[in-house]
């Protein structure tokens, strides 16, 4: 199941935490080359960030993590990420919406 997170618009602020899965299960990190994070907004169907660099925090566990700028979420509304894993060979797998994001608008 997708993490989800409640923030306000414009948030950068802590790093978010994710566990990558596969059928529920964490996923192996441990020969992935490089991850990145697909994120959309699903009102609009705009990509906010089409290849968002993520840090392995945990390989064996499946864990990273991900600062978001201005720019992933400028505004009210929900967003989806997939997680891009590139693989040491080459390989590429796609996550599907490993995270979900509820944003409100900011009061000030």
């Amino acid at each position: 199941m997708a993490v989800n997170f409640r923030i306000v618009e414009d948030n950068t602020a802590p790093a978010y935490t994710i566990t990558c899965t596969r059928d529920g299960s964490a996923l192996d990190l441990s020969s992935a080359s490089t991850i990145t994070l697909i994120i959309k907004n699903n009102a609009s169907g705009t990509i906010t960030q089409a290849g968002k660099a993520a840090t392995i925090t945990s390989a064996t566990s499946g864990i990273i993590s991900y600062t978001a700028d201005a720019t992933d979420f400028p505004s009210a509304g929900t967003y989806t990420a997939d997680v891009k894993v590139t693989y040491g060979d080459g390989g590429v797998e796609i996550l599907y919406g490993q995270c979900k994001w509820k944003v409100r608008s900011k009061i000030a």
